[in-house]
């Protein structure tokens, strides 16, 4: 069995939902933001960042992208993943990157830019600069998408459900829906999966 440390709304969501996909067993153990609780849980990560994900060896992992990844190869029946020696495996794992690189790190540095410099007077610019690069990763993001149900055209996998995840946290969603039309297709397809639903809900990352 796995053990996910969570927090709902955080980066445990995908995997969570990879999890869900998979058929996998798995306790979810939810981590405070504050408290005994907290402190806990820096003895298993020591920079307190969730989600981490016990193996069922006892062994653990951080970072998001790595469990998803990793997750979609270890259960090939959920088909998940492009094999290695399929043609759709470099845009898969591109894709799988730039959305962790790029656009989750856009993100933290929009909610929290007090992270992100010893200078409280530079956190309204880290805000705005963050902002401006969430719309340009957007808008690479739509014109691959293109007319395609998926990142990967037809075939889903679970780039898609990080990408998802990551389109469910803009600071205006709204907006993001009706400057990219097949963007908001995207999502709402990934919503509705049958095992992914659940896990969006109880993570408040369902929009009507």
């Amino acid at each position: 069995m796995f053990t996910l440390y969570m927090r709902s709304g955080s980066g445990s969501a995908a995997v969570e939902a990879v999890l869900a996909e998979c058929g996998a067993a798995v306790e979810l153990v939810d981590v405070p933001r504050k408290g005994q609780g907290f402190e806990n849980y820096l003895t298993i990560n020591p920079r307190g960042e969730v989600p981490s994900l016990r193996l069922p060896d006892n062994s653990l992992m951080t970072e998001s992208a790595a469990m998803v990844i990793y997750l979609a190869d270890l259960y090939p029946q959920a088909r998940l993943a492009p094999t290695l020696d399929s043609p759709l495996r470099a845009a898969y794992l591109r894709w799988m990157l730039y959305f962790a690189t790029a656009v989750y790190m856009a993100d933290l540095r929009y909610f929290y830019p007090a992270r992100h410099s010893v200078d409280s007077s530079a956190e309204t610019g880290i805000k705005a600069k963050a902002e401006i690069d969430l719309n340009r990763d957007f808008d690479i993001f739509a014109k691959a998408l293109g007319q395609g149900s998926y990142i990967l055209g037809d075939v889903f996998s679970a780039a898609d459900i990080y990408a998802a995840m990551l389109i469910s946290w803009a600071p205006d969603i709204e907006t993001v829906f009706a400057r990219h039309s097949n963007i908001k297709k995207h999502y709402e397809l990934v919503a509705a999966r049958p095992k992914i639903t659940p896990v969006w809900k109880s993570n408040s990352m369902l929009f009507s």
